[in-house]
Formats: structure tokens, sequence, C-alpha cells
């Protein structure tokens, strides 16, 4: 089944689609059980229209940032029942909120949707990359070093580095 490619369509909006290939002809590793288990509910008729397609374009956002998803979940049965809950979950958040409205009040009564549970939206959560062991979260880079500068010049490389690295806006002449 490798090399066989899949075309499917999705709407590109303005009444515009887009054809979209598969890197194979693999179906989305969630099924539309998988969507009414996470629903607690059958799914009505217009929802059986749209969830393959809607699993399919979940799963086209996994595997951008795991290209090897499905052989992932074929090999490993945990990362596999945690794929189909993100994806049975992203596609649930948008049966349960198919107009995307967040809060609505009418005279003295209110009414608000909690996103995480039901935003109108296909997305994938922050904390359903970390399950999928993605940390999106913000990091930096710390400088190392192998003490080379201490033999070379005769100092603690850290002393040196605390202000900048050195050729850095003037840091030549201290250097």
């Amino acid at each position: 089944m490798a090399g066989r490619v899949e075309k499917f369509r999705h709407s590109a909006g303005q009444g515009e689609s887009v054809t979209v290939q598969k890197p194979d002809g693999s179906s989305p590793v969630a099924n539309e059980q998988d969507v009414v288990v996470s629903l607690l509910r059958p799914l009505t008729v217009p929802e059986q229209t749209h969830v393959r397609e809607l699993l399919d374009r979940v799963e086209m956002k996994l595997r951008t940032r795991i290209p090897n998803l499905v052989e992932r979940s074929r090999a490993d049965e945990v990362f596999r029942a945690n794929v189909v809950m993100i994806e049975a979950e992203a596609v649930a958040r948008v049966f349960r909120n198919p107009t995307g409205k967040t809060q609505e009040s009418d005279g003295s009564y209110s009414y608000s949707v909690n996103f995480f549970v039901a935003s109108g939206l296909l997305d994938v959560l922050a904390t359903d990359w970390r399950t999928l062991g993605l940390d999106l979260g913000i990091s930096s880079i710390c400088g190392a070093t192998d003490g080379y500068a201490k033999e070379r010049y005769g100092h603690h490389p850290d002393v040196r580095f605390q202000n900048g690295w050195p050729g850095v806006r003037g840091n030549v002449a201290n250097w």
C-alpha cells in the first residue's frame, strides 16, 4: 500500500474546494465509532456525512508534525490509543459546537461554552501535542563551553560570557 496516493477534497473557503494528497492510502487512525464515543451520543445525518473528512483533516494536522504517525500507531498500542482519542475529540469539538459560538445572552439569561470542550474549530490542543510527546513550550538554548577560552586567555569562560559573547556590541576590546 505504500506509494499509493489517495486524493480527498476539502473546502478552502468561499465555496472553493482544493484537492489534497494523503501520503498513502491509509484510513485515519480513528473512526466514526471513536467520535461517537467522544460525543456520548449517536451521530446525526449531517455529522455522518462529514465525519470521515474531518478525521482525515485532523490526521493531516497530526502528520504535519509527526510524519511517521501511522507507523508509530501500528507499532505502539498506547500511542495509537492516544492518537484515536485526540482525533476523535478534535472532531467531537466541531460537532458539539458547529456554529462556533462561545457565548450568548438574552436578557438575564446567558450561556457560554468551554473552548476546550466545544470550540467549533478542528484543532489539536497543546495538551494533545504533549500527550503525543511533543512539547511546544518556549525553550531557550544555553551556550556551553569546553574550557578553550580559559586555557587560551587565562580566565573562567563563565565570567567572560556573563555580559554577552565577545565581538558583539563592542565586547572585542574587553576580550
